[in-house]
């Protein structure tokens, strides 16, 4: 996701049809992290709530993207433009990236939790 940022940003200043390059780039980066947090979910959570533990993140991660980018971004755009409306949205990407980082340091030990539980 940390990698997806600056590219992101590239793509609102890169004239297209270049620019479509960077925006593939930027969607490529974004959703690399899908197979390896799902990997982690599984890890940390143990079988008999593993699908609840996945249902609860895809309601998540729904609720606060796909809900709130719409009204959002239509709200910055209309207040400001949507150049300035897009920037905020790679500095959401930059946060989210940085969440990633913060929380990486607690697998380790939450996997060895659910293994000793008996997952």
């Amino acid at each position: 996701m940390l990698v997806a940022c600056p590219v992101f940003i590239a793509t609102l200043y890169i004239p297209f049809p270049l620019a479509w390059i960077a925006m593939f780039l930027a969607i490529f980066f974004l959703f690399l992290n899908t197979g390896p947090s799902n990997t982690a979910l599984a890890n940390v959570s143990l079988p008999a709530v593993r699908a609840t533990a996945f249902a609860v993140n895809i309601l998540v991660i729904h609720l606060l993207g796909d809900v709130q980018a719409n009204w959002l971004l239509g709200y910055i755009g209309g207040h400001a433009n949507m150049h300035v409306a897009f920037l905020f949205v790679s500095g959401i990407i930059l946060a989210s990236g940085l969440v990633w980082l913060m929380g990486v340091k607690y697998l380790p030990a939450d996997t060895a939790a659910v293994e000793r539980a008996g997952g």
